[in-house]
């Protein structure tokens, strides 16, 4: 578990370098690796020693984002000044790959990216696609009932649970905001609210 810690943990606390002297640290050294292929390199043959390896996979079953996981390790590498930044941002998404090759060749299939959508974002999703099916009904129920509708807009409409049609991204989302009942607004109240 020490090596995982070197690899997710070693890295500068904001403000250290205020607190030595120049040229002390790691990092305030000139970079030993300066091509992006060669830090590459460096990095895929650390990934293939077996304790860094086994550090690595066990990690990732652990439930530690592949995406966290990768960056702690860039920024180690540009903490020990192996390399420098532009060179991570070079090679991350080559390594982040190669870390996704490790944990499937290690047999954990159910390991996390770190980019996948959060449950805020779906609800974000789901509201718009709910405002658009609104939208598509109110346009096609105008004589009580939904004639006009092709098959696309059946096709393009999917059911959800709670019964909502969730429109396809065809409609004009910008036309929702005509439909939108006006809010009225409230006076900011308390110790900020401004005076009149």
């Amino acid at each position: 578990m020490s090596q995982l810690n070197d690899v997710l943990l070693d890295g500068s606390i904001p403000g250290e370098s205020l607190t030595h002297e120049f040229g002390t640290m790691p990092y305030d050294q000139l970079p030993e690796i300066e091509d992006p292929v060669e830090a590459l390199d460096y990095h895929l043959d650390r990934m293939q020693e077996p304790k860094i390896r086994k550090a690595m996979a066990d990690a990732i079953e652990l439930g530690i984002p592949i995406k966290d996981l990768n960056l702690g390790m860039l920024r180690s590498a540009v903490y020990q000044s192996k390399h420098d930044m532009d060179a991570m941002f070079t090679i991350a998404s080559v390594t982040h790959e190669a870390l996704e090759l490790l944990a499937e060749e290690e047999g954990i299939d159910d390991y996390l990216t770190g980019f996948e959508p959060t449950e805020e974002e779906m609800e974000k999703e789901y509201t718009v696609e709910s405002l658009k099916a609104r939208k598509l009904l109110q346009k096609h129920a105008k004589t009580g009932d939904l004639k006009g509708i092709t098959e696309d807009d059946l096709q393009s409409a999917k059911p959800e649970v709670s019964g909502i049609l969730v429109a396809s991204m065809e409609s004009d989302p910008m036309a929702i905001e005509e439909d939108m009942p006006e809010q009225e607004m409230t006076p900011p109240k308390g110790l900020m609210a401004r005076g009149t």
